[in-house]
């Protein structure tokens, strides 16, 4: 039985994104596949045609018998899910429908903010999506954060230091009180700056024996 690939609801509030920009990347992504998927519609349609047009031809003319058994054959197991491939061809018109309302959502409320070149041209969907890209990892990471907060009291610290990876979302994240105002990130040139104060020791190899 041929069923949706996703509901309404699966499409406005579980696909991957924390912001705006970021679902309106993935809806892209599924309508790209759901249309491709419309096409192929049409592409059934001619091959069902074409199998009872090579039938009639074979009729027609002295053709080996086991050939044109062989092509009912395929013809039958053809029209026999023809009901059910109708209904998925249905289901998938509905779910363009579905993305292009909710594609036209999220570009009503991410169209105030998009970018634009310093000779004014704005910035294209590719172009924001990578430049909201610091923006939804942040996102993101603080809900992670506060999920595993509200679970067991405390973030992980595998998820720290992920977002300790990442000196604005570390800003962030002490601005609205997920991770304390006080925390001082550790840099890679706070450890060469320690090992080049300390002494060397020179050790006697003589002593050693």
């Amino acid at each position: 039985m041929a069923s949706n690939l996703n509901s309404e609801f699966n499409y406005r509030y579980q696909v991957i994104g924390s912001t705006p920009w970021e679902k309106l990347k993935t809806l892209q992504g599924f309508l790209v596949g759901r249309r491709r998927a419309a096409v192929l519609e049409q592409v059934a349609e001619l091959k069902y045609r074409a199998k009872l047009e090579e039938l009639t031809h074979l009729k027609t003319v002295p053709a080996l018998p086991h050939i044109v058994l062989n092509l009912q054959a395929e013809i039958i197991e053809l029209e026999s899910h023809l009901g059910d491939q109708k209904h998925a061809f249905e289901l998938n018109r509905k779910e363009i429908e579905i993305l292009e309302k909710l594609m036209a959502e999220l570009y009503a409320e991410v169209e105030p903010t998009r970018l634009h070149h310093e000779d004014g041209t704005p910035y294209t969907d590719d172009e924001m999506f990578e430049a909201n890209a610091n923006y939804e990892f942040t996102v993101t990471i603080g809900r992670e954060i506060q999920s595993e907060i509200i679970a067991m009291g405390r973030p992980s610290p595998a998820k720290l230091l992920n977002a300790m990876s990442n000196p604005q979302t570390m800003a962030a994240l002490k601005q609205i009180g997920l991770v304390p105002q006080e925390t001082q990130l550790l840099e890679h040139t706070d450890i060469i700056l320690q090992l080049s104060n300390e002494p060397t020791t020179v050790i006697d190899a003589s002593s050693q024996i």
